[in-house]
């Protein structure tokens, strides 16, 4: 518990460390994003074996700088702010092409040299697998968290707001529901997939969530907190609704994707996906649900502010 405790303070003051940096430029918390990035998309491959396979490997190390490339430079370009998401797209299915391509011509060159699967089932098991394996974590986890990029360039008082309520949401989530699961939870939730999910802590993991988002109301509409002209600007309907959403929806995302997460460590039968963190496991079991959140504040943001569809 203390380790746990004490590498959580050192994570957090990272965050706020990067996040504050952004005062002087937001290149500071790119790089932070991609160290994350990065570290996920080590532990995935690993998990997944898909490491050896040398397309795959120089792809996914090619793709988060270009999310970074799209981000960083679309906003200074007036009439394409806001439409950093169809770009993203279709990259990724760019991404698709290129491995769908790859993957056929060297099957087809097996075939003739008769190394494939002689069993047709197994053969069709088998077709494409390396792209669509690729493809599944270009998405999950690398574009989820690739929006902390596209956040952070929505403008510095926006983007504080976006990433400050990203932490919020997500860590208050996590602390309500470990907390009043621990002292309050007898039934559990999913114990198929983590067994120490409780009933008790998702309930008290939304009061977490919401209780962040009426937080986020109250400094950054009400008190003016960071300044963000487009918060300010937002009617008090509007802005209620926008952060209610936040926190109900933002929890609820947290806590999927942790059971995402447990889901995936349980069918490739590990633990956890790193231990670089102590008593947190990896990179991976520390932004499994913030990766959700992160995704909802970026298209919230997009559809309230920058109506990205026009």
């Amino acid at each position: 518990m203390l380790k746990r405790t004490i590498t959580g303070l050192v994570i957090l003051i990272l965050c706020a460390g990067f996040t504050a940096l952004r005062l002087i430029s937001p290149f500071f918390f790119d790089g932070f994003s991609l160290v994350i990035i990065y570290g996920c998309l080590v532990e995935m491959n690993f998990s997944t074996k898909l490491y050896n396979k040398r397309s795959s490997k120089s792809i996914m190390f090619i793709y988060p700088i270009a999310l970074f490339a799209v981000f960083a430079l679309f906003p200074m370009i007036e009439s394409l702010k806001g439409k950093s998401l169809v770009l993203v797209v279709l990259i990724l299915l760019l991404c698709f092409g290129v491995l769908m391509v790859k993957e056929l011509i060297e099957n087809g060159i097996k075939r003739r040299i008769g190394e494939t699967e002689k069993d047709e089932k197994l053969l069709n098991e088998s077709l494409l697998n390396e792209t669509k394996d690729t493809i599944s974590i270009l998405i999950y986890p690398t574009t989820l968290l690739g929006f902390l990029m596209g956040i952070n360039h929505m403008g510095l008082g926006l983007g504080f707001v976006g990433i400050i309520m990203i932490f919020a949401i997500s860590m208050m989530t996590d602390v309500f529901a470990y907390l009043f699961g621990r002292m309050l939870g007898k039934r559990k939730m999913a114990p198929e997939i983590s067994p120490n999910k409780t009933v008790a802590g998702m309930i008290f993991g939304f009061v977490g969530g919401l209780i962040a988002g009426g937080l986020g109301l109250w400094l950054f509409y009400f008190e003016g907190w960071f300044g963000a002209a487009e918060i300010l600007a937002l009617p008090l309907w509007k802005a209620i609704t926008l952060f209610v959403a936040l926190g109900v929806i933002g929890s609820l995302l947290t806590q999927m994707g942790d059971l995402v997460a447990s889901s995936i460590k349980r069918k490739i039968g590990i633990k956890d996906f790193g231990s670089i963190f102590p008593g947190h496991g990896g990179f991976m079991d520390r932004v499994d649900g913030l990766m959700f959140t992160t995704t909802l504040v970026y298209l919230l943001f997009l559809i309230v502010f920058f109506c990205f569809w026009l």
